[in-house]
């Protein structure tokens, strides 16, 4: 199969809702309101070219050893990559995930997946977010979407590598989170998410500004 180009890529992500969309279009994105993401869909409003930003550059450099640090720390899964690879829901097309990364469990042939995320923590509120080994919720939901994107998928992790500055000190530590062990463990909010990921994309089908959702 061709890889596609990184041109072919960005195309297909504006034709449906991808991972990095999910937490706007459930008003829960620190980046971006649900109103902003379907101004992109519909073509009224340019998105931010981030990836220049030095953070951002810095966590697509370190998804490669990351995996590679995943496949000697796990040596029960097979870790695929695929370049420029889009995953697509065969029952809802809008639904889309581009993976870091594809797992097989070895011994039962099951379908997985790793996400891998670079984070600076600067202030208390972000590590917060972390604390108590939790996981944020606009990444948690960004995991969520592998599971609607591929009906095969049963397992998934988050591996987090996370860089806490103060003052002049920079404490590094790598997690990792079993995001479930089964999708029947995270019925109710795939149920959730594809209700509300329909609903956003009959917005942006009939041309409708849907209402700006507030989290207080």
């Amino acid at each position: 199969m061709k890889t596609p180009t990184k041109e072919q890529w960005l195309k297909a992500r504006t034709k449906g809702i991808g991972s990095s969309d999910v937490a706007a279009v459930l008003g829960i994105s620190p980046f971006k309101t649900n109103i902003e993401l379907w101004e992109e869909k519909m073509g009224l409003r340019e998105a931010e070219d981030i990836s220049e930003l030095d953070y951002v550059k810095n966590g697509t450099f370190s998804e490669a050893p990351l995996r590679e640090l995943f496949r000697i720390d796990y040596p029960e899964y097979e870790v695929e990559y695929r370049e420029n690879f889009i995953m697509v829901s065969p029952t809802h097309s809008f639904v889309r995930c581009s993976p870091d990364s594809l797992l097989t469990e070895k011994e039962t042939g099951r379908k997985g997946f790793l996400e891998i995320k670079r984070v600076e923590i600067r202030n208390g509120n972000q590590y917060s977010q972390w604390a108590n080994n939790q996981i944020p919720n606009h990444y948690y939901t960004q995991t969520l979407q592998y599971f609607l994107s591929n009906p095969d998928i049963e397992f998934g992790y988050l591996r987090a590598y996370i860089l806490r500055f103060f003052n002049d000190k920079v404490i590094r530590e790598v997690r990792d989170y079993k995001i479930a062990n089964s999708r029947s463990d995270l019925k109710d909010d795939l149920d959730y998410l594809l209700q509300e990921e329909i609903k956003f994309w009959n917005y942006i089908e009939k041309g409708v500004r849907p209402p700006k959702i507030l989290h207080i």
